[in-house]
């Protein structure tokens, strides 16, 4: 879908909107600039996705696209290695001087990124060789010694780390670790900026700038240093991204003190501002956190980056510490929170992933601010790096989905049709002679799991959420796994004050929702009825064969006396069928009515 459906269409749309233009135009020194401030960073993203999509099957079109893409990235970049084509463009003489929102480290670690990836993927440095020039400018103007800055949404500290990785050049983990660990100090850099009339001067829209009166710093997670952190405050996306790379900092050096910091945050979040969905953000207005249990279904914003950013974070601390309940999020954001974010045929796209419908949300082919589409193909393109991760021990499979894998150890076949069924197989192909083990996560919802390795007695271990086989493997070695996927009706904490009364159907590793086109009245009438068993269904017209949930529920009337109010015996229901579909379906098929959260009857 990605290599013959979105990304083709999702460059379309960088030529349409202007975003490649402006590359072409800061080549040539000359034009204006067209769109949003940092909408760079979309180019960068989608060069990313396909450097994914290509190191898994021939494309001749996106290749051509891509190297098309190179060149003018690079001819685009400044002798000096600056390179953002809205500063080149509108402001060449005021770079960095509005760091809190003109997003210029944050356009420069997408373009790291994708450097890094389509030079592990497809051989080829060019861009990687512009994302070094880019970053050693960077290091030139701030760090130790020089100007204290960074980015106010965070990114190229994450971007950083994989280009340390890359290049086996300590100097920029060391500098993203200096700009994680200055942040929130005081004076922060951001708060002269909020009075320099300078710095005012280069954004673009002024109801788009902080307010000046009071400084606090949540918004960009620059409240206080990371150390410090209990909750997660602010922009979510942002917050996830600073998370990721502070997490991958702490299991660096086995920094015990930032790692608890971090395990603290994540705590709170799970615990008290995380949607059933995986989703993030209730709010619109910083499209991030509010207060605990504030998690609104109908103006939840959970806006699908953030989703994609949960399932990184979550991904660098399961490999710090190898709990399994870190793999159970990374799922449950990835199977809804960001999986709602792109639809069936890869066309459209939701930004914003609320909980509840009542016909004012319909998917989009793009979007002024385009973070989500190519955030999400870049997400989907490695999605390989969720499902199994090489440990000192050996090879853990956190996520069963179909693929064939290589590490340092083996050869990993997982055959499967996850997650419509808990059935699969995994077959070793080692490539050492010695021992070493086999992980397979147990997810939280699974009730019951039966394993049977072919050919041996040899029971397994279970530690952290994994049952563990450890012993010399042979190519023949396959292993049976089921995990039992009973329908589950979930409740809430009664301090998520909408959901009181309400259950939400899950199954496996997905969120169910019922939605209008396919049920006889809107579900916000319905009333679910969890004594009953659910039949399953694939034949729902336009949801190409995915599988749904149908049982019986009461809808109340939508007739009603002459009057705003009426005495409770005047309410009349009826028995009728409830099709429930997976959450990341929702709105396939048009705008509609939707609920996650049915009252429960």
């Amino acid at each position: 879908m990605l290599a013959e459906t979105s990304l083709p269409l999702q460059w379309e749309h960088l030529e349409s909107t202007g975003r490649l233009e402006n590359f072409r135009r800061a080549a040539e020194q000359k034009g204006e600039f067209q769109g949003l401030w940092f909408n760079d960073s979309d180019v960068y993203k989608w060069a990313e996705a396909c450097a994914y999509v290509l190191a898994h099957q021939s494309n001749p079109k996106i290749r051509e696209k891509l190297d098309e893409l190179i060149r003018l990235i690079a001819a685009a970049q400044c002798p000096d290695g600056y390179l953002n084509t809205y500063f080149q463009l509108k402001f060449p003489d005021l770079r960095w001087c509005n760091l809190n929102m003109m997003h210029e480290m944050y356009c420069g670690g997408h373009l790291i990124e994708a450097g890094v990836a389509i030079n592990q993927a497809l051989n080829d440095g060019r861009l990687l060789e512009v994302g070094v020039k880019f970053a050693d400018h960077v290091m030139s103007v701030f760090g130790p010694g020089k100007r204290v800055g960074y980015c106010g949404h965070e990114e190229f500290e994450l971007a950083l780390l994989k280009l340390a990785d890359e290049t086996n050049e300590q100097k920029y983990r060391d500098f993203s670790r200096w700009m994680v660990e200055v942040r929130g100090s005081r004076p922060s850099p951001f708060e002269s900026e909020l009075r320099d009339p300078i710095s005012l001067s280069v954004t673009p829209n002024p109801d788009q700038r902080p307010s000046t009166t009071e400084y606090t710093g949540e918004y960009y997670q620059d409240h206080t240093p990371i150390r410090e952190h209990t909750t997660v405050v602010g922009h979510a996306v942002r917050a996830m991204y600073l998370y990721t790379a502070a997490a991958e900092l702490a299991k660096d050096k086995t920094d015990s003190e930032l790692e608890q910091a971090l395990l603290a945050t994540w705590n709170s979040l799970a615990k008290h501002r995380l949607y059933v969905t995986g989703g993030l953000g209730s709010s619109s207005s910083n499209e991030g956190f509010t207060q605990d249990f504030d998690l609104p279904n109908l103006t939840a914003y959970a806006e699908t980056c953030a989703a994609c950013g949960l399932a990184q974070w979550g991904l660098s601390l399961l490999e710090a510490t190898g709990n399994s309940d870190f793999a159970d999020i990374i799922e449950l954001a990835l199977y809804n929170g960001m999986l709602a974010g792109i639809s069936l045929d890869g066309k459209s796209y939701f930004y914003d992933n609320p909980l509840e419908s009542r016909g004012q949300h319909a998917r989009k082919p793009w979007f002024a601010c385009a973070c989500c589409p190519p955030n999400v193909a870049r997400v989907i393109g490695q999605i390989g790096q969720f499902a199994v991760s090489e440990t000192e021990a050996g090879v853990a499979v956190h996520l069963p989905i179909g693929m064939t894998v290589t590490t340092d150890k083996a050869v990993v076949t997982v055959k499967s049709n996850y997650p419509w069924s808990g059935e699969f197989t995994v077959s070793i192909a080692p490539k050492i002679a010695g021992k070493f083990e086999l992980a397979i996560r147990i997810p939280d919802w699974a009730e019951e799991v039966t394993a049977d390795l072919e050919a041996s007695d040899e029971p397994a271990d279970y530690r952290d959420g994994y049952m563990i086989f450890d012993r010399v493997w042979s190519p023949s070695d396959v292993l049976k796994v089921e995990f039992e996927m009973p329908d589950r009706f979930l409740v809430s904490d009664p301090r998520i004050r909408e959901n009181i009364g309400r259950v939400a159907v899950a199954k496996g590793p997905l969120i169910y929702a019922a939605e209008s086109t396919d049920n006889p009245a809107i579900p916000q009438l319905a009333a679910i009825d969890t004594g009953l068993e659910m039949e399953t269904r694939t034949d729902v017209p336009g949801l190409k064969g995915i599988t749904a949930l149908v049982t019986e529920a009461e809808y109340l009337s939508e007739a009603f006396p002459d009057s705003l109010y009426a005495s409770s015996d005047t309410l009349e229901s009826e028995t009728k069928p409830l099709t429930l579909i997976p959450y990341f379906a929702w709105a396939n098929r048009g705008a509609s009515h939707m609920q996650v959260w049915l009252r429960k009857g």
